[in-house]
């Protein structure tokens, strides 16, 4: 095929399928905005709160280490090892892109939050463990958490191949699930509030995660496109 008479697309990453599914995810996101803003909690939070908070296996103390790993500075060390897991499995394209895709996250979430000024779960509706400042909505941990494991884990599933693009969503998967039940059982935030961002986070990666492919630059794709030593072309070396 011949690339002067038959370019290709500079982003491949960036289908029609995809760009609708992106555009829905964004406006139930911004539905879910709406709610929360209007009201305290989502009509399901309150169950799924007691339910877990009575049942979950899960010890306060553990609980209270998880929240730690999203908090100054430890967020930093997350940061890093996100840079280098992306590194490992696609490249540094993929390790810089952990930047915006972390601090993007981050600062939309701080500057979000007051102008939905969802307030915190109340003592009086399920069990709270100390006193959380700020607002619920969305859940800073859950979009820091989104923007490490999430991506890595988005990431692994895109870019690897073999055992790893399943084991590694698995564990990211299980990272977020984990995180999102400390939490709740920690009583800081509303079940809508950890899977929102969690939501917020995947529309964020999956608008950025084209820009990590490898074969992006042009001289990546002339270079793939080479034979290799010793093989003739499959046209016989007509052009």
């Amino acid at each position: 095929m011949d690339p002067k008479t038959n370019p290709q697309p500079l982003n491949p990453g960036y289908s029609l399928a995809s760009m609708l599914g992106m555009l829905a995810l964004a406006v139930a996101i911004a539905i879910l905005i709406f709610a929360a803003s209007r009201l305290p909690y989502f009509p399901t939070d309150l169950a799924i709160a007691r339910g877990l908070q009575s049942r979950a296996a899960m010890p306060v103390s553990a609980a209270k280490w998880i929240t730690a790993t999203a908090e100054k500075p430890w967020w930093l060390v997350l940061l890093a090892l996100t840079a280098v897991f992306a590194w490992v499995i696609s490249g540094w394209r993929a390790a810089l892109l952990a930047i915006p895709v972390f601090f993007g996250l981050l600062l939309f979430g701080i500057w979000l939050s007051p102008h939905v000024a969802q307030p915190r779960p109340s003592p009086e509706l399920i069990k709270v463990i100390g006193n959380p400042k700020g607002y619920a909505f969305p859940s800073i941990f859950g979009l820091i958490y989104a923007a490490t494991f999430g991506y890595i884990g988005l990431l692994a599933a895109r870019r690897s191949r073999g055992a790893s693009a399943i084991v590694i969503p698995i564990l990211a998967a299980a990272a977020l699930i984990l995180g999102g039940c400390a939490r709740i059982v920690l009583g800081a935030h509303w079940p809508s509030d950890v899977w929102t961002s969690y939501l917020m986070g995947l529309f964020w990666i999956g608008l950025l995660m084209p820009l990590s492919a490898r074969d992006m630059t042009p001289w990546r794709r002339q270079r793939s496109n080479k034979p290799l030593a010793g093989v003739a072309p499959a046209n016989g070396g007509r052009p």
